[in-house]
């Protein structure tokens, strides 16, 4: 068990997010020792439906609600089997219709360490590994969290998860599952429209945001200068929240979706390549049913040749 004492310094140190954004965040494939990357994310996604509970509504006084984002995401290697990855995006959301004011600027920042624990050799030509990830994320700035139009919901966030990954020569398929502790976020007003006790005893201005359990799937085709993927994601409200409604403060909210999704990536040359990807939410509970398109630039070592 390589680093053994390193990583239980940091689980012991973490224990307890990733934030929901950065599902392509955490894979299977480790950054190797001393190696790093940087990646840079442009993304647009749309919705003009939305779920209340799990009923999909329409309101005209919304319109489309449309979100673009600019997403940093630095790998760095601290050994061949522990990564450091931090990340922070700069949302832009608007509506088309309505008198909800845009929201524009720092999201949550979030910094994860990915532990490769074991890997086996299953006959000649395919590795298993079995990986943990801790990660924690917080607000940039105090943004307003208690909105229909709103870039997060300002909670601070510890992310655990645990994943398969087996790789062949020209293959990956990877499985995670992920527990999301979420912790309570002030308002910018006295809620006082629904049963306090159920959600927070300790009611006025605070309130508990929900957590969530999640399960991601993702496969597909490696080789040297080409990554294509698909992917599913499920992500499940965990602990008690409440449905969209008036009164209701948005952040108290039970969030679930399931998300489909598909990404490309194109080495164009040693430490240089080409990223880009389509996912939709195709069910959900309390969340809108967006799709988004995203494309970046990767600079540095590509992990899916290790």
């Amino acid at each position: 068990m390589r680093f053994l004492p390193l990583a239980i310094l940091f689980l012991t140190t973490l224990f307890v997010s990733h934030q929901a954004r950065a599902q392509w965040i955490i894979g299977g494939f480790m950054q190797g020792h001393r190696k790093a990357s940087l990646a840079i994310i442009g993304s647009q996604e749309s919705y003009s439906t939305y779920f209340i509970n799990k009923t999909e509504t329409k309101n005209p006084n919304l319109g489309t609600v449309t979100t673009q984002a600019l997403t940093a995401v630095g790998t760095y290697g601290l050994g061949y089997d522990l990564d450091l990855i931090v990340a922070a995006p700069y949302i832009r959301t608007e509506a088309s219709a309505g008198y909800f004011p845009k929201q524009e600027g720092f999201q949550d920042a979030s910094a994860t360490l990915r532990w490769e624990a074991y890997d086996y050799k299953l006959g000649k030509k395919l590795r298993l590994s079995w990986l943990f990830a801790v990660g924690y994320s917080m607000p940039i700035q105090n943004y307003v969290n208690d909105a229909m139009v709103a870039i997060g919901r300002g909670s601070k966030n510890w992310d655990g998860r645990t994943m398969l990954h087996l790789k062949g020569k020209s293959f990956f398929i990877t499985g995670q599952y992920g527990y999301i502790r979420r912790g309570q976020v002030t308002l910018d007003h006295v809620v006082n429209y629904y049963d306090p006790s159920q959600l927070n005893p300790n009611s006025g201005s605070k309130v508990n945001v929900p957590d969530v359990t999640e399960i991601i799937v993702r496969g597909g085709y490696v080789n040297t200068w080409l990554n294509l993927d698909v992917w599913g994601q499920q992500q499940t409200p965990y602990t008690k929240g409440t449905d969209i409604g008036p009164g209701i403060p948005f952040p108290t909210n039970a969030v679930g979706f399931t998300r489909v999704g598909a990404t490309a990536y194109l080495r164009l040359a040693k430490q240089f390549g080409l990223t880009a990807g389509y996912n939709t939410i195709i069910d959900g509970r309390n969340v809108g049913k967006n799709s988004q398109i995203n494309a970046g630039l990767v600079i540095g070592h590509w992990t899916a040749n290790n």
